[in-house]
């Protein structure tokens, strides 16, 4: 017992009141009804659907969505279809290069604010000019 103490202790996991442990992990879980025991996270999941010109579906977390200022404003602004659906549908954009800018969002999403260093976003040649053309039609700068 006193040995598991002490390593307890040296992991950072010392002993602490039960309730204040339930409540800091439904804190943690995004619960706010401790009497959901069999509470699912991914019920919560918030996600929209992309939709490409040549019609693939990318299913993306609304975080990584809203790094994308257009896509944020096209859900949340009163009147826009999108919102309702969770979907938007991008005419202009192929399913290649919406896979890459949902790369990089996923980037820009993981590396704001990072205190360690940024590794460069790679784009193959092929791609720079069109992908060029949708960061300016999504204002992605």
């Amino acid at each position: 017992r006193a040995e598991s103490a002490r390593r307890n202790k040296l992991l950072g996991r010392e002993h602490c009141d039960p309730a204040a442990h339930r409540a800091r992990s439904a804190a943690m879980a995004g619960v706010a009804d401790l009497d959901k025991p069999h509470f699912d996270p991914a019920e919560s999941f918030s996600y929209l659907r992309l939709v490409s010109a040549d019609g693939h579906q990318f299913y993306l977390d609304r975080r990584i969505a809203y790094e994308c200022e257009t896509f944020r404003k096209m859900v949340e602004q009163e009147g826009f279809k999108e919102g309702q659906l969770n979907e938007i549908k991008l005419p202009t954009i192929t399913g290649k290069l919406l896979e890459k800018v949902i790369e990089y969002l996923y980037y820009r999403y993981k590396y704001t604010d990072a205190k360690i260093a940024i590794p460069e976003f790679h784009i193959d040649d092929d791609m720079v000019l069109d992908l060029l053309l949708v960061a300016n039609y999504l204002n992605l700068y």
